[in-house]
């Protein structure tokens, strides 16, 4: 049932995107800066959506808007929404802090300073699931999981990056986006966007 909620959200608001605003043009077949994109409302949902021909023409100050409860990404360029995402958040215990910030810092292979594994000398797995302070096996190493086209947010550990996605809370507060949404959102975003988080 929920995922039925999120999807009919996602296509609500996909309807903004569209040049055609019928049901279906949005249902089954999506149309961006007047190209036809023919998906199933499944993949539009994983995928999330770039409008590249928007973003070009746009103008005004970036914002990226993270919706925890719906777990939805929506990146604005003045007025016009041009990008939309699905997202994980923080999970009950590791919220995700709520607010306005700025992204303070922008790593491509960012790696966690808190979160991880711990491998061998041949970099083998010890341990699969490993937080900083633990008891580390001997000959152990830590090894920090991996945060690719990470946006910094906070001075304490907060990120939106690369992760896994299940459009459920399943981090530890980070907001992880798809791999090719957090790409486009990292190229596209310089230090100093804002960045609401509710």
């Amino acid at each position: 049932m929920m995922r039925f909620i999120h999807l009919a959200a996602l296509v609500t608001m996909a309807m903004g995107f569209c040049s055609c605003q019928r049901v279906d043009d949005v249902v089954g077949t999506y149309r961006f800066g007047g190209a036809s994109n023919a998906i199933s409302p499944t993949e539009f949902v994983n995928q999330g959506h770039w409008d590249a021909a928007g973003a070009a023409t746009a103008t005004g100050d970036r914002c990226i808007v993270v919706d925890t409860a719906l777990q939805q990404v929506s990146y604005y360029i003045g007025n016009s929404k041009v990008g939309f995402s699905t997202c994980s958040s923080g999970r009950a215990g590791h919220g995700t802090p709520g607010g306005t910030f700025k992204v303070l810092a922008k790593d491509a292979t960012h790696k966690s300073s808190t979160y991880g594994s711990v491998v061998d000398a041949a970099g083998n797995t010890l341990i699969s699931s490993y937080t900083a302070g633990q008891p580390m096996p001997a000959g152990g190493r830590y090894k920090g999981a991996d945060m690719n086209n990470a946006l910094k947010l906070t001075n304490d550990g907060i990120w939106m990056h690369e992760g896994l996605v299940t459009a459920a809370p399943e981090s530890h507060g980070c907001i992880r986006l798809p791999k090719r949404m957090a790409k486009i959102f990292f190229d596209n975003t310089p230090v100093g966007t804002k960045v609401i988080i509710r």
